[in-house]
């Protein structure tokens, strides 16, 4: 094949790449999506009065993009119905008193005391876990309560996967620090780690075949 001249080239159409929409819920930025996930997320809303862990609960089969919008949704959703808008920080903890907190996204919650700590997940925003995450944990007084040394992982996993939260920026090496927790979760819960896996492999099956449905139709 002959190569193309440059002129050639910088008149001839450019293949678009990344997303063409967003979603947004109360004037906020739920997250970028293409076009066909933003029309489905009017559609699933308004089917079901506009609520999203009613989405959530309801409907399958959602793009990576569009689950993490109506997680994004519930959350907000969840937040405003339980406190008018701002979850409070726990005070106490299945470990004790809390001494510090620091909040992961609105409802979840990384917790110290004067001896131990974990991340404590409010009960209105559990929706956000995969049923094999909330088995990892165990419930106690409105929340489902992961202890750090061998469940903790399991959550924070969970938040990532779902770019519900990030590393801090006081962790440098961010690759190490992720390895630890699939090290963790690999050690303490093989079935949460199997069910993860499972899920990431079929999602990855379900992009590579979408694109073979759309040009049989």
């Amino acid at each position: 094949m002959l190569a193309r001249s440059r002129k050639e080239a910088e008149t001839m159409p450019r293949k678009r790449t990344g997303y063409d929409a967003a979603c947004y819920y109360d004037g906020k930025l739920l997250g970028r999506c293409t076009k066909a996930d933003s029309d489905a997320y009017t559609l699933l809303m308004n089917a079901c009065g506009g609520d999203a862990a009613r989405v959530l609960r309801e409907y399958a089969y959602f793009s990576p993009e569009l689950r993490a919008i109506l997680e994004n949704a519930a959350l907000m959703q969840a937040d405003r119905n339980r406190t008018g808008g701002m979850f409070h920080a726990p005070k106490s903890s299945p470990w004790g008193e809390v001494q510090s907190c620091e909040t992961l996204c609105p409802g979840v919650f990384l917790v110290s005391t004067a001896s131990h700590g974990g991340t404590m997940v409010a009960n209105e925003v559990a929706a956000v876990l995969s049923p094999a995450a909330k088995k990892c944990g165990f419930k106690d007084k409105g929340y489902i309560c992961y202890e750090e040394d061998a469940q903790e992982s399991v959550v924070l996993r969970e938040l990532l996967d779902k770019k519900l939260w990030k590393i801090p920026d006081r962790i440098k090496d961010k690759g190490q620090f992720e390895e630890k927790l699939n090290q963790s979760i690999r050690q303490y819960h093989p079935e949460y780690w199997r069910a993860r896996q499972s899920g990431r492999e079929a999602a990855e099956a379900a992009r590579s075949t979408a694109p073979a449905k759309e040009a049989a139709r």
